[in-house]
């Protein structure tokens, strides 16, 4: 975060009992903080283990991809409304039960290869250095039937600042592209 937006952020005071964490939630875009820590580890021990072209390694085994997917932490730190209300839950608890035992090295109805792929570059962009990387992926909801709905998004994954050496909070952001879409229409309504 700039000094600039810092010194704005310290000058604004939630209003009332109103909180940072009640904003927070109220984003109208998909907001989850997830712990990728598992994941940084597993990238360090394949160059341990004498990986020096990451991207080419991946190339060569299509399945490592899945695997590093799974050393993410489980819990999610922080999610807002929308990253529930995207995936079509009412509560995390219910989210869980949908996705609990999901597995990323077989599941192909959410973890398309698309999906994966986006995973690679994330992988691909943080042990360059990189903080923040995004692209269009095809994603799924699932509801409490267990039925799939695919739909097409942004993904954008943040390093938070200070944890660029463990990747232990980093904040991932799920725009569906039919709401790209939808603010792109000529008779979209706007305000700024």
């Amino acid at each position: 975060m700039s000094q600039e937006i810092a010194r704005k952020m310290a000058k604004i005071k939630p209003q009332g009992e109103e909180r940072w964490e009640d904003i927070f939630v109220s984003v109208p875009v998909s907001i989850e903080v997830g712990d990728y820590s598992g994941c940084k580890e597993w990238i360090e021990n394949l160059h341990k283990d004498g990986v020096e072209d990451l991207e080419a390694y991946f190339k060569e085994n299509p399945k490592a991809v899945r695997e590093g997917i799974t050393y993410m932490a489980e819990e999610f730190l922080l999610y807002n409304f929308e990253f529930l209300n995207m995936y079509e839950s009412n509560s995390m608890d219910e989210f869980k039960k949908v996705t609990y035992r999901v597995d990323p090295r077989t599941d192909r109805s959410i973890y398309t290869d698309d999906f994966v792929g986006s995973f690679e570059q994330m992988f691909l962009a943080f042990d360059r250095g990189e903080t923040r990387i995004a692209c269009f992926t095809d994603e799924a909801t699932v509801d409490k039937d267990k039925k799939f709905r695919p739909f097409r998004a942004e993904v954008c994954w943040q390093i938070v600042r200070g944890y660029e050496d463990t990747w232990e909070r980093v904040v991932v952001s799920v725009i569906p592209v039919d709401r790209l879409n939808e603010a792109k229409r000529p008779d979209a309504v706007s305000s700024t």
